[in-house]
């Protein structure tokens, strides 16, 4: 008896899970499959890439500039610091961690 609820009751939940998917799936598959052009958003800087190859290496190239701009940025700071005298040194050690 035990056996037949148990298989009864996972029917039911892959049931469930079935229709929840299917309607996930129909709700996906009804979504415009092309990106709006450039010209319809007004992002002229910064086109849409039509595959996933041009948008990683876009991405790729964004990130690569920013942490180009930020190393940069980092040095410039670092320069300045040096040049003001205004050193951070270490603390004295005083005695055992323990």
């Amino acid at each position: 008896m035990r056996i037949i609820f148990s298989l009864l009751g996972l029917l039911i939940v892959l049931a469930i899970v079935g229709i929840l998917a299917k309607n996930q799936l129909s709700a996906v598959a009804q979504l415009p499959t092309s990106a709006p052009s450039s010209a319809d958003t007004g992002a002229k800087a910064n086109p849409t890439p039509a595959n996933i190859v041009e948008q990683s290496k876009q991405m790729q190239t964004q990130v690569k500039d920013q942490l180009s701009e930020a190393m940069k940025s980092a040095s410039e700071a670092r320069e300045k610091a040096m040049e003001s005298g205004n050193t951070d040194k270490p603390a004295e050690k005083t005695g055992s961690a323990y």
